[in-house]
């Protein structure tokens, strides 16, 4: 019985190892053919306290080979939600504006697409790093008028081994099989016309929970974008979070003391 359950382990573990493998390397076959987006690009990077990550992310954007190419269809818009750390001052040499927000994921992104001058928006997060494919990739879709949102994938290296195969599993099947209109906060991008359509993002939900706010950033905004045409998931505009470390110190999944170490509280916005 013990010899039937390690072997059959093994094979689960093998299988959901290959498995992995295969996503990630879908994660990062990104659309080399460069055109010339279909309209104009606002890209906002909402941010509190992010000075482990802020950099690194900031670079990856600019970075973006349909940036370097066609840089006057794109600004680049840091919301920062009153960071007392250097997080402002390590991403000014990268955005095209800075705006203080007060706290609140969702009131700070619904304050940066006010003043947003693209015509499409796309939401990236400060914990997170872009290779320089994926924008062009995840923009892509919007060369059919149908299309009203898109949403990329997400790999996480902080998580280690085996859990963060079965993550990247579950991720993808989530968002291509259980909640095709999810629109993740990190990695998405929208017509601003239909973002004024619904409302926009909800503020009155109790944005310092973190459940509640996620559910609102990216399912029920993503059903309700839906709602006026296509979301399509694009499993080969993978990006980097390298901030998961953070998740589980929110969610209290990680000794309170590991978390102090590094600096890392569990409000984020």
């Amino acid at each position: 019985m013990i010899h039937e359950i390690i072997k059959y382990g093994l094979l689960g573990i093998g299988g959901t190892i290959v498995s992995s493998y295969i996503i990630e390397s879908q994660m990062k076959n990104y659309d080399t053919v460069i055109e010339p987006p279909v309209d104009s690009v606002s890209i906002i990077m909402p941010s509190y306290n992010e000075e482990l990550f802020v950099e690194e992310a900031c670079k990856s954007i600019k970075n973006q080979s349909i940036i370097q190419q066609y840089p006057e269809y794109f600004e680049f818009i840091l919301v920062d939600s009153g960071s007392t750390d250097r997080t402002v001052e390590l991403a000014r040499p990268y955005v095209d504006k800075v705006i203080i927000a007060g706290r609140g994921k969702l009131t700070a992104k619904n304050m940066a697409i006010d003043i947003a001058k693209g015509n499409i928006i796309v939401s990236v997060d400060s914990d997170s790093v872009y290779p320089n494919g994926w924008l062009n990739t995840l923009l892509k879709p919007f060369n059919n008028i149908e299309v009203v949102g898109t949403s990329g994938s997400t790999f996480d290296y902080d998580i280690p081994f085996v859990f963060g195969q079965i993550h990247s599993i579950v991720s993808v099947l989530n968002q291509s099989l259980f909640y095709p209109n999810q629109l993740v906060g990190r990695n998405c991008a929208f017509r601003k016309d239909i973002f004024y359509k619904i409302g926009k993002y909800n503020e009155k939900v109790n944005q310092q929970d973190l459940q509640i706010m996620l559910f609102e950033e990216e399912t029920g905004f993503g059903d309700r974008i839906a709602k006026y045409g296509k979301v399509e998931y694009i499993l080969t505009a993978g990006c980097i979070h390298k901030g998961g470390f953070r998740i589980g110190c929110r969610m209290k999944t990680v000794e309170e003391k590991a978390c102090e170490i590094l600096g890392i509280g569990k409000s984020r916005f």
